[in-house]
């Protein structure tokens, strides 16, 4: 349902910013010996909210006094410039190909500490670009540079960009939105990060729907024992909001029919699972 009202739009804001807050602590404190800096963030089919995501943690990051370098990697659905409003005349394929230097390509937002590093569009073979020596050795300089490098991809299950790159990152998040993904297509996208050496470090379930509360954040920690089993959730702040685009289009009928359950694919690290709490 659409907000109506600057006090409502205000209050949107705000949950989402929360949100994205609660987020970032959970990524900060997954690993203190070894710090995430590098981070992709995806989902198995497109319209989950994956960029709306990025965009999002990106920002939290920079409110937080840590600089954050946020790259469109979606290359064949661009759309980060549009959401932060931010337009650069140089990106990524520029910098690989020497055209131009990486000084010409990032540039900041409207956020201190937060930059944007775009892509030209018609990008031959995103797949290849993605797996070349210079490419590495870009990642590799922008880990020293930037407190944290936030690279938002293609749907897995859509394009193997996304699964080249959970290779190359410290951490990688599927985004899956609830009544919206079947239950094959997060296996399918789980399974194939996997295959590819990717990091899979946890789930962050969007437009979660709950039956008590309004809003509320839930933290998984799922650990593949012996047993194969996970812990329970633990609610962290029964009153606080969750992460919601409020702009996001309604889920398609034929993705309604199977929702994914809380919980469903396992990860080897704490998992921040966080949506929209909406009354029934």
């Amino acid at each position: 349902m659409p907000l109506i009202g600057g006090s409502r739009q205000d209050s949107a804001r705000t949950e989402v910013t929360n949100a994205a807050k609660t987020l970032l602590a959970n990524i900060r404190f997954m690993d203190v010996d070894n710090p995430v800096k590098t981070i992709v963030i995806t989902s198995s089919i497109p319209n989950e909210g994956k960029s709306f995501v990025a965009q999002n943690l990106s920002e939290a990051i920079a409110t937080s006094g840590r600089t954050v370098l946020l790259i469109e990697e979606d290359l064949r659905r661009r759309t980060l410039a549009n959401q932060i409003g931010v337009h650069a005349r140089n990106g990524i394929y520029g910098v690989l190909s020497g055209a131009v230097s990486l000084g010409e390509a990032v540039v900041p937002t409207q956020i201190k500490n937060m930059y944007f590093l775009d892509a030209e569009p018609n990008i031959p073979n995103p797949s290849d670009l993605f797996n070349s020596r210079r490419y590495k050795s870009l990642l590799e300089h922008l880990r020293k540079s930037y407190d944290y490098v936030v690279i938002d991809t293609p749907p897995v299950t859509a394009f193997v960009d996304s699964a080249v790159l959970s290779s190359l990152v410290d951490a990688t998040f599927l985004v899956v939105r609830e009544n919206f993904t079947r239950r094959d297509s997060i296996r399918a996208a789980y399974e194939q990060l996997n295959k590819a050496g990717g990091n899979v470090s946890g789930v962050i379930m969007n437009y979660c729907r709950h039956q008590r509360n309004e809003y509320y954040y839930s933290y998984y920690y799922e650990k593949t024992g012996k047993d194969g089993g996970s812990a329970a959730p633990v609610q962290v702040n029964p009153e606080a909001s969750s992460l919601t685009n409020p702009k996001a289009q309604p889920a398609m009928a034929q993705q309604q029919a199977q929702a994914v359950p809380q919980g469903q694919v396992q990860a080897q690290a704490p998992t921040p699972i966080f949506g929209r709490r909406q009354k029934r």
